[in-house]
C-alpha cells in the first residue's frame, strides 16, 4: 500500500469515525458538543427534527468525501482485473501502477477539508474556554489528517519521478543552485 492510500485509507476511517455517530443517534453528538447542557434551552432534550436532519446530512456527506478520496486517490481500483489491454499504463518490469492522475488533486481538497475542521474544532474548544473536550479530539484528529496530506502532497511520489542525469556530470539536472548551492552535484563535477 502506498502513501496515498495510506492517507486515503486513514481518511475515511476518521471521516467514518464522525458520521456514524451523527448518522445513528445524533442527539447524542449534539448533546456532547454543548458547551452547558444545564443552561442549554431544552436542557440536553432529544434533536429536533431539523437538528437531527442536519446530523444525518452532515454524516452522510461525511461518508461520501471519504469514500470519494478513496476512489479517486486510487486505493480502490475502478477497472477490471481480468482485463489488461495493452493500452495501459501498468508497468510489468516492477509490478506497479501508477498513481491516479486524479490523487493530487484529491489529496489537497481533503486536507483543506480536514485544515479547515480542526481550525473550526480549535476555535470552538477555545471559546468555549476548554469545556468541550470534544472539540479538542476534533481538533487533534483533524490536524494530524491535515499534516499527513500535506506532507503526501509534498513527499509522496518522489519515487515515481523520473529522474534527469547528467551524463558529463552525473548530477540530478531538476536541481538548482538558487537560493542554496548543490554541493553533492559540484562534487561529482571535480
Amino acid at each position: 500500500m502506498d502513501v496515498v492510500s495510506t492517507y486515503s485509507v486513514a481518511s475515511l476511517a476518521w471521516l467514518s469515525a464522525q458520521a456514524l455517530p451523527l448518522i445513528v443517534w445524533p442527539s447524542l453528538v449534539s448533546t456532547l458538543l454543548r458547551a452547558d447542557t444545564t443552561n442549554a434551552p431544552y436542557g440536553g432534550a432529544p434533536a429536533a427534527s431539523l437538528e437531527g436532519y442536519f446530523a444525518r446530512s452532515l454524516g452522510l456527506s461525511q461518508l461520501a468525501l471519504g469514500l470519494l478520496l478513496l476512489v479517486l486517490s486510487g486505493a480502490l481500483p475502478l477497472d477490471s482485473m481480468v482485463e489488461d489491454p495493452p493500452t495501459t499504463t501498468h508497468n510489468k518490469s516492477n509490478g506497479t501502477t501508477p498513481p491516479s492522475p486524479y490523487a493530487n488533486a484529491a489529496v489537497l481538497i481533503s486536507a483543506l477539508y480536514h485544515a479547515a475542521s480542526a481550525f473550526y474544532a480549535y476555535t470552538r474548544y477555545y471559546s468555549t474556554g476548554g469545556r468541550a473536550v470534544a472539540y479538542l479530539f476534533g481538533c487533534v484528529g483533524a490536524s494530524v489528517l491535515a499534516t499527513f496530506g500535506l506532507w503526501v502532497l509534498l513527499f509522496a511520489g518522489e519515487s515515481q519521478r523520473r529522474v534527469r542525469v547528467s551524463r558529463r556530470t552525473g548530477a540530478d539536472k531538476d536541481t538548482s543552485g538558487w537560493p542554496f548551492r548543490n554541493v553533492v552535484a559540484d562534487r561529482k563535477r571535480r
